[in-house]
């Protein structure tokens, strides 16, 4: 049986996860790092929030849903999953950014060697 107070906790918990798989999504996308920076803060945010919603479900022992927690642990696993992806597509495109910057260097030294 689930209280009321269960049920504010578990909507507000789908509410927040959808809302980290579209700034996930949103973040897979951007190119504009200020806008980049600003869905990573908002996206620390919700993880955080969303952790405080499961602590709090977890830790009442008259929940018994073990289903509903089963399926939050693997969207927490794919939330997961998805953030790397992103931090990993960051890194490259920091990476390309900087040898693209040492290639300019070199012509510019060769330019000015002449």
């Amino acid at each position: 049986m689930t209280t009321t107070e269960q049920k504010v906790l578990i909507d507000d918990l789908d509410t927040t996860s959808e809302q980290c798989k579209t700034v996930l999504n949103h973040l897979k996308s951007k190119n504009d790092i200020e806008e980049f920076d600003e869905l990573v803060l908002k996206l620390q945010e919700l993880i955080a929030k969303r952790q405080n919603l499961l602590d709090a479900l977890i830790t009442d022992y008259s929940f018994t849903q073990r289903g509903y927690l089963e399926r939050q642990l693997e969207l927490t696993l794919s939330l997961e999953v998805k953030a790397k992806l992103v931090l990993n597509s960051l890194h490259s495109e920091i990476h390309l950014g900087k040898k693209n910057q040492r290639q300019v260097n070199v012509y510019k030294s060769i330019d000015s060697d002449r």
